[in-house]
């Protein structure tokens, strides 16, 4: 066996075998996961809600302030802080459709110097508010009624400086496959890195939307950075530096998902670039933390968590090359192969009954993964770059669109790879090399169906 087998092999097969069984072990810890919360304080602290907007509806944010009138605290000690990235014209006319519900004390702000993006709008809002808590929310998000009296109680039960919500995906379009499948994955994903990391003692990081802070803990390490576009990864890698303590509760958020190509391509490279520069800038306040090894370890991981995506995508490029070359099957290792098989389908067998709990059909769950499977690999490339943009210095935020798919280009530059990376399998095949002609088969085919699958999303 070559070196350049040793390293696609590795690359395609382990990393990601790995990946999904730490993933599926966090899962297991954190899935059905009661805490158990006896404390009941009769005093409520003053609470501020951050909500930071751009070229949003006004009914969207009106729903918000309906969703949190109706909220289970004290409105003498609750304020919303709508803080405002639009044109002056715009923000004038989201201020005379916007009525604010009775009771509860709704101040907006338009930010006169932009700094930064979301970070800085986080910033803004912070200088203004007045509570002894501070939850940050994007306009879509919606909770129940008991929802932030848990967070807090949470907090106070574990003694924790920050607390994350749980996550329950939703979306207008019901019969988005794409969106019922990240509904399952975000349920999959908030009990394995959130519930499941919180559980086996490593450290959670705070998340964008619904995360509860003691502002004495953001006043010790400074408000968000405007300068990061990751705004919950950039402030907890401070956190974690100070000793903070950041918690994951079962207090429910629930957010919109993304239900089409174009919403969920934009979401993903901006994340991707968030970690990765969150890992470059952040590196060295996790280093010298107070964690100890493994917390270091594990958080670092955590944040090259779309790492894996990219070098698979790499991967195929150079095994696509080699196979026009006839040097053989660099995939050649049916140990190997078998393991990567193995762990796909824990993570099949996994999401199809987390999807069945969820109230989704067995067929819907089959096709919602197959469609998100198929999503996610066909934006490699752009991950891929989206990875490389976080070492420059400028950088841009571009927030994730809602309601009708939007047309993009993108699609041809998938189909170019999908029909690069068959070619490259047919080639395999015809000289029977089994192991990478079936799997660049599988792989091209992911591309191919986004290219397909798209063209019905904007009919």
């Amino acid at each position: 066996m070559n070196s350049f087998s040793i390293i696609t092999q590795t690359i395609v097969f382990v990393i990601p075998s790995l990946i999904l069984l730490y993933q599926y072990i966090f899962f297991k810890l954190g899935y059905n996961r009661i805490d158990a919360i006896n404390v009941n304080p009769k005093d409520l602290p003053l609470l501020s809600i951050i909500v930071p907007t751009k070229g949003e509806r006004p009914e969207l944010i009106q729903g918000l302030l309906d969703n949190l009138a109706e909220v289970d605290w004290n409105k003498s000690k609750m304020e919303v802080i709508i803080v405002s990235d639009d044109s002056p014209e715009y923000f004038e006319e989201m201020k005379e459709k916007i009525v604010p519900p009775q009771g509860l004390e709704v101040r907006m702000y338009r930010r006169e110097k932009k700094l930064g993006f979301k970070s800085g709008a986080l910033a803004y809002g912070f200088e203004k508010s007045r509570g002894d808590l501070i939850l940050t929310l994007d306009v879509d998000a919606r909770v129940r009624k008991d929802s932030i009296k848990k967070a807090y109680f949470h907090m106070l039960q574990f003694g924790c400086d920050a607390v994350t919500m749980k996550w329950i995906g939703y979306s207008h379009n019901g019969y988005s496959l794409l969106a019922k499948g990240i509904m399952v994955s975000t349920i999959i994903a908030d009990n394995s890195i959130l519930r499941g990391r919180d559980r086996a003692n490593l450290k959670v990081f705070p998340v964008g939307c619904g995360t509860m802070f003691k502002k004495s803990a953001i006043e010790e390490v400074g408000p968000w950075d405007y300068n990061m576009i990751q705004d919950d990864l950039e402030i907890g890698a401070r956190l974690i530096n100070h000793g903070k303590r950041i918690c994951s509760s079962d207090s429910i958020v629930f957010v919109e998902v993304p239900d089409n190509l174009l919403a969920f391509y934009i979401q993903q490279t901006r994340w991707a670039m968030g970690s990765i520069e969150v890992l470059t800038r952040r590196f060295k306040q996790i280093i010298t933390s107070k964690a100890n090894i493994l917390q270091k370890i594990d958080a670092l991981l955590f944040l090259l968590q779309y790492v894996p995506i990219a070098l698979t995508f790499i991967a195929a490029l150079l095994i696509s090359v080699y196979s026009f070359l006839d040097k053989g099957d660099p995939l050649n290792s049916i140990p190997l192969f078998t393991l990567w098989a193995i762990a796909l389908g824990i993570y099949a067998y996994n999401f199809i009954k987390v999807a069945r709990d969820s109230g989704i059909k067995l067929i819907e769950a089959l096709r919602s993964l197959g469609k998100i499977s198929a999503y996610t690999v066909s934006i490699s490339p752009f991950i891929t770059l989206s990875i490389f943009s976080a070492l420059k210095k400028s950088r841009n935020y571009i927030i994730t669109p809602k309601g009708k798919a939007g047309k993009t280009k993108i699609v041809y530059i998938i189909l170019a790879f999908g029909l690069l990376f068959l070619f490259a399998s047919i080639n395999y095949l015809l000289h029977q090399e089994f192991i990478s002609g079936l799997w660049l088969l599988y792989y091209s085919l992911a591309y191919i169906f986004t290219f397909s699958s798209y063209k019905q999303e904007i009919k």
